[in-house]
């Protein structure tokens, strides 16, 4: 397994240039840049920011992401669950079912173990 090699991405976000180090791919680091800086125009509403204020709207928008966060985590973790649910009960239908299936294998060959019985000797 190699290591991903971290390249240097610039981006603007809220009028500033960044330098964005990741090992993840230019467009990407791109769209993140575009989501967070159209989440800090949202709240200021287009309006150009000056810097105390803009730094407030960041902390702002760092809430609103990490709610998003914590929000997708919690409905990814109910997800998961309901899965296992669902796995469970399926695998409890098919020992049911081959429970069922060797019951009936056991009465078709009128032996109670399930297995097929000897024939029995002409004499």
């Amino acid at each position: 397994m190699t290591a991903a090699v971290k390249r240097s991405v610039q981006v603007e976000i809220a009028g500033q240039r960044l330098s964005i180090k990741s090992d993840e791919g230019p467009q990407y680091v791109q769209a993140l840049a575009d989501y967070v800086d159209a989440q800090l125009r949202a709240l200021t509403q287009g309006r150009r920011a000056n810097a105390p204020n803009v730094q407030r709207v960041a902390l702002l928008v760092a809430i609103q992401l990490a709610d998003e966060l914590f929000r997708e985590r919690d409905l990814h973790r109910r997800f998961r669950a309901r899965v296992a649910d669902k796995l469970v009960a399926l695998r409890e239908a098919l020992d049911a079912h081959a429970g069922n299936l060797e019951a009936g294998l056991s009465e078709l060959s009128g032996d109670e173990t399930g297995e097929p019985s000897a024939p029995e000797p002409r004499g």
